[in-house]
Formats: structure tokens, sequence, C-alpha cells
């Protein structure tokens, strides 16, 4: 009676036991999730010392400057000819430097 026990017993384990390792569904070791890595100070400040960068920025705030005066004399119905160039040089700067600094939040 008591080995029957016994035998009930380890056969109810290795019942439970045996069919644990086969319910996992991905045994093999899952790739590295990539994740969004954030450039580190040093990252930012080097794509930042970029030359045409620099460049492109400080057109750019020249470039909003100008165009608010523009709009100012466009209240008062006068519309330079070169305002509309002057939007599209904005819209080109603004696309080039958001690029560029999009590179660099998403540089590994």
């Amino acid at each position: 009676m008591r080995s029957s026990e016994c035998l009930c017993l380890l056969l109810g384990v290795l019942l439970v036991a045996v069919p644990l390792p086969s319910q996992n569904v991905n045994p093999m070791r899952p790739e590295e999730i990539q994740v969004q890595k954030h450039p580190s100070p040093e990252d930012m400040r080097a794509r930042a010392s970029n030359l045409q960068l620099q460049k492109d920025a400080k057109e750019l705030a020249g470039l909003c400057a100008s165009v608010s005066d523009d709009m100012d004399h466009v209240k008062q119905g006068l519309l330079s000819k070169d305002s509309l160039e002057k939007l599209k040089r904005l819209e080109k700067l603004s696309k080039r430097v958001r690029e560029e600094l999009t590179q660099t939040s998403t540089a590994p």
C-alpha cells in the first residue's frame, strides 16, 4: 500500500513537471528589444557644435525676425516681393535643423 502511494505521488509529480518546459512559448533567449536610446549630453554638445547647424540656426533666427517685420507690413496692406521667398527659406532651414537635431536624439 505504501509503495502504491509513492508510485502515485511520483507519477503525479512527473505528470505535472514534464509539460512545464514545453509550455514555454519562446524557449530561445529573446533578442534585445530596441528601445529609444537617449543621447548623452556629450553627444548633444558634439552634434550642436556642428558648424553648418550653427550657421543654419543663426540664419533661421535672422529670418524669423525679418518675417515678423514683414507681417507688420502685411497688416498695413503691404506685401514685399521677397516675403514669400523668406518664408520658403525659413521652411527649408527649419526642416534641416529639425532633421539634424532629430538625428541627434535617435543616434545610438
